[in-house]
């Protein structure tokens, strides 16, 4: 791990080993195109949808003093596939569906568990694949 300059004023930025950078700042830190999972990925929350090519992932401690963590990623598939294995990935890991959407051409999907929620968002490229952003507020 090496750190190099600062490109924003008050962020830190790390290049890492893997080819990968974190930006961090007091509110949390973001990493681009290490290919990993957060660090504080829950255990009950659903992995990503199989060949996921992940483009980014970060975890932060927003001001509102709720800690988070998000992935970004590619995979061949279809909208519906990746949704429909969203929901049953969280309903057998005891996660509540509070609910699916179609948005602007995206399906949203929603979960809670004890204080936690689960968001999912999948767009489809129109090429047989897709991209999807999960959060979820620990």
């Amino acid at each position: 791990l090496t750190r190099g300059p600062a490109a924003v004023s008050g962020v830190d930025v790390d290049n890492n080993i893997d080819g990968s950078k974190t930006y961090s700042n007091e509110d949390g830190s973001v990493t681009v195109g290490g290919g990993s999972m957060p660090g504080n990925w829950p255990s009950d929350a659903p992995a990503n949808f199989a060949g996921a090519a992940i483009v980014y992932s970060g975890t932060s401690n927003p001001q509102t003093g709720q800690t988070g963590s998000a992935v970004s990623y590619t995979a061949r598939a279809s909208a519906q596939a990746v949704a429909d294995y969203y929901k049953q990935q969280l309903t057998s890991n005891g996660w509540t569906i509070e609910g699916t959407a179609n948005v602007a051409g995206a399906t949203v999907v929603s979960a809670k568990k004890d204080t936690r929620t689960f968001g999912a968002y999948i767009a489809d490229a129109g090429d047989g694949s897709v991209a999807v952003t999960i959060g979820i507020e620990l």
